[in-house]
């Protein structure tokens, strides 16, 4: 009977080990608690389970695509746009790099509205798995080895 409670301790101990609290970091990225990258698609994979935050996140994805494509199009039309210029001698300023620098201009706030969307879905999951906790009423805090005369055993203190 003390065999089973304990291996089922042990159960519990790795399912709570494993909801772990995710961080945000610059430029999109999320790390877990160990502070190792996670992919796109660990973290898809992740919020499957949530339907609601997972196609936020997706959209925040998505933002990120059209922003880094909206500012890199406009560098290179605004590139292209110089090289034919200092190549033909002719004037500088066309419609290809009014084009291009309106592209980067419009993929600033593309850009910083995907960021807000990403820090809210680990926001929103963090609270989750912080109300689950909560929730369940069993707070494992430690567990050690402890000797005496009669023999050895374990401590869970909860």
């Amino acid at each position: 009977m003390k065999f089973k409670i304990i291996v089922s301790l042990f159960l519990l101990a790795s399912l709570s080990a494993y909801s772990q609290e995710l961080k945000y970091k610059s430029g999109g990225r999320i790390f877990d608690s160990n502070d190792k990258k996670m992919s796109p698609t660990e973290v898809r994979e992740l919020l499957a389970k949530q339907p609601g935050m997972l196609q936020f996140y997706n959209k925040g994805r998505s933002k990120k695509a059209l922003g880094n494509t909206m500012l890199y199009g406009g560098m290179a039309l605004l590139a292209t746009d110089f090289l034919l210029a200092a190549s033909k001698e002719s004037e500088y300023p066309t419609m290809m790099s009014i084009l291009g620098a309106a592209s980067m201009i419009l993929s600033i706030p593309v850009k910083a509205g995907y960021t807000k969307k990403i820090k809210t879905v680990v926001k929103d999951y963090n609270a989750e798995l912080s109300n689950k906790d909560k929730d369940s009423g069993f707070n494992f805090e430690s567990m050690s080895v402890v000797s005496n005369k009669n023999g050895v055993g374990l401590r869970l203190t909860f």
